[in-house]
């Protein structure tokens, strides 16, 4: 088949092609896992940081590919993730709360390449696999706040059924009722097991009911808690 196309149309789509793979080239290198320095609180980051992180490396053993001023802020490339998350623990203690020490990656674009504006195209969470949130529940804080609201739902019950008590109190793990007497008392386990099956009550010294919640309670709760923050554990 012959070309009937013009001699420069044909060098024009030559020329194109080029040109597109070599703004395509910075793709291929990929991305050096890296360190990002910078000031916090009103610090800033200058060449004195780049010294005391070059220090604080080479006394820890910690290998680098390169570290580098940019943009005030300091750049240390590695060559394997674990190094990196190695020298960020070891510098986040190092430095303290003047400097922000984040993970990052940087393109590893050669020089030639960066020198007629030819960079890596920048892919958004859903291209690079998404991002994954832990978020972690305190248990003993919520089965405190739990015990706080039964502490005030006694007082409310006991007043209702006219029943006298001394003191109402939350322990770590139990509600305690204070009676006046034995009779009080007596009262008091009866009408509170009524309206809270899923109670254990004990009768203590002193005219005292101690109130925990069943295993079947705490677990209970602990699956609401899941499934309230389940959403949000991993988001691709």
């Amino acid at each position: 088949m012959l070309n009937r196309y013009p001699l420069w149309k044909n060098l024009m789509v030559v020329f194109t092609l080029i040109i597109g793979l070599l703004y395509a080239l910075p793709n291929v290198y990929g991305e050096d896992p890296a360190i990002q320095i910078s000031g916090a609180r009103g610090a800033s980051a200058d060449m004195s940081t780049l010294d005391a992180v070059t220090e604080d490396l080479k006394q820890n053993n910690i290998s680098y590919k390169s570290v580098a001023f940019e943009n005030g802020t300091v750049l240390v490339r590695f060559n394997d993730t674990d190094t990196q998350i190695s020298a960020r623990d070891i510098l986040n203690e190092e430095l303290g709360d003047k400097f922000v020490v984040a993970l990052n990656l940087a393109p590893s674009t050669p020089k030639w390449l960066q020198s007629i504006g030819a960079s890596p195209m920048k892919l958004g969470l859903d291209l690079r696999g998404g991002v994954h949130f832990l978020m972690e529940v305190d248990m003993d804080a919520a089965m405190e706040k739990l015990l706080s609201q039964q502490e005030e739902t006694f007082r409310t019950e006991l007043r209702e059924a006219k029943i006298r008590y001394g003191a109402i109190s939350k322990t770590k793990d139990a509600v305690e009722v204070r009676l006046r007497d034995a009779e009080q008392l007596n009262e008091a386990e009866k009408a509170l097991e009524k309206l809270h099956p899923d109670m254990i009550f004990v009768e203590k010294r002193n005219n005292v009911l101690s109130a925990t919640f069943t295993d079947a309670v705490c677990k209970r709760s602990a699956t609401t808690l899941w499934i309230r923050t389940s959403p949000f554990y991993v988001i691709v």
